[in-house]
């Protein structure tokens, strides 16, 4: 396995210092990059600079990255593909870690009932997961918390698609994780057909960098974690009636993560091929691991808005993941959920300016940065002052996503 970074003994040691069926596109479509540390930031001097897409530079060289074309897409047959990852030469210098992709659950061909992964997967149960079910826990008699293994999404990209409509790509649908903590889908990125999210596509690369939406609770996975997605372009609205848009997919089906039982935490980026583009997921796998809710809520802004940016770093890695990117008004909440090593820290940081109200003069923008110690059942509050022009409540709670059941007798 292709390992990106370990964070967990850096983590550690800061946290002791601080005491707290297959077939092919029409169209090939560009060669997918491999992303490199330079491509997550904008200016390299920057640990907060993050980009909305990949870099413009194509890879070269003896083993050049593989296409959607290219990449082989035997069978729906979980043996066959797991083999024919084994058998690729070279498949390490080809990009980052291809996954094999298996049919999706509402695929008319498929019986959910005897599905690959039906056995361990309640796949009839398509319900999600919320605030109000979320398996977090509160010790009022005695605390018998366990931190687990979680999950924590950073990263997800679409690679090599062939962008040829004009302005940006509108993209819809979902990408949903199941865990064998409870049957019921986390959504990373969710969005329908009328609420796309428009990104923008790198020409030479083919890469758009898609938000991700916050779980209700953190991704368990004791051993294992099936990557379930479809996500589509809208085209264009139908000729026949104006309220029924169109659209095509990009990328479907599912997948299977597995735990490698590793006593450190590390973050990974994996490749799915598609049939018009490939899927680039990075993650962390955090090692004995907690959640943080994080509540931001905007208590003054200027009348014209705030250009709010949230983003949060976990463990000691030097990831940037995007919580919130938007325009907000006073009384706006926001709330994420990240997973953080237990005994490690959480890095917050908040920027604002005054939204643009047309003078075309160079705004203010002002950065707030703070770190969290990690830990059950603590609670942080923060008042942040941007500059005169705003004030921010920050709450962070930390809870265990499950327990040990207490001792019988």
């Amino acid at each position: 396995m292709e390992i990106d970074g370990s964070g967990d003994e850096s983590a550690a040691a800061a946290a002791a210092a601080a005491s707290t069926d297959p077939g092919r596109g029409r169209k090939r479509p560009p060669s997918p990059s491999t992303p490199t540390p330079s491509d997550d930031g904008e200016d390299s001097d920057d640990g907060w600079a993050v980009s909305d897409s990949g870099s413009e530079e194509e890879q070269e060289g003896m083993h050049r990255p593989f296409t959607v074309d290219d990449f082989p897409r035997l069978s729906s047959d979980h043996s066959v593909q797991t083999d024919a990852l084994y058998d690729i030469p070279h498949l390490r210098l080809r990009g980052p870690s291809p996954l094999s992709l298996f049919r999706a659950f509402n695929d008319p061909l498929t019986d959910k009932r005897m599905h690959w992964f039906g056995s361990y997967y309640r796949l009839d149960d398509e319900s999600e997961i919320t605030v109000d079910n979320a398996g977090t826990v509160d010790c009022l008699n005695g605390c018998w918390c366990l931190s687990m293994n979680l999950l924590q999404f950073i990263d997800l990209r679409i690679s090599g698609y062939c962008h040829t409509q004009p302005g940006r790509a509108k993209i819809f649908g979902f990408f949903a994780v199941w865990d064998d903590l409870e049957p019921l889908r986390n959504y990373v990125f969710r969005h329908g057909i009328d609420s796309y999210e428009a990104v923008s596509v790198k020409t030479k690369t083919g890469m758009a960098c898609l938000p991700l939406t916050s779980p209700a609770r953190g991704i368990c996975i004791t051993t294992r974690a099936l990557f379930e997605f479809q996500l589509c372009i809208r085209t264009e609205d139908s000729p026949e009636a104006e309220d029924e848009p169109i659209g095509e997919t990009l990328i479907e089906r599912c997948t299977e993560f597995t735990n490698i039982l590793r006593s450190a935490s590390f973050t990974k980026t994996v490749r799915l091929y598609g049939e018009k583009c490939g899927l680039d997921v990075k993650f962390a796998l955090l090692v004995n691991a907690v959640q943080a809710t994080v509540d931001v809520e905007i208590i003054h802004s200027p009348a014209c808005g705030l250009n709010l940016k949230l983003y949060a770093k976990t463990s000691g890695f030097s990831d940037v993941i995007r919580l919130f990117r938007g325009v907000a008004q006073s009384g706006r909440r926001i709330r994420s959920l990240v997973a953080v090593v237990r005994r490690s820290h959480l890095d917050l940081c908040i920027e604002g300016s005054p939204a643009d109200i047309g003078l075309g003069e160079k705004l203010p923008c002002v950065r707030w940065e703070h770190k969290f110690g990690a830990g059950f059942h603590r609670t942080a509050d923060e008042v942040v002052k941007l500059g005169d022009f705003t004030t921010i409540s920050v709450k962070v709670t930390w809870k265990a996503v499950d327990k040990r059941p207490p001792p019988k007798g």
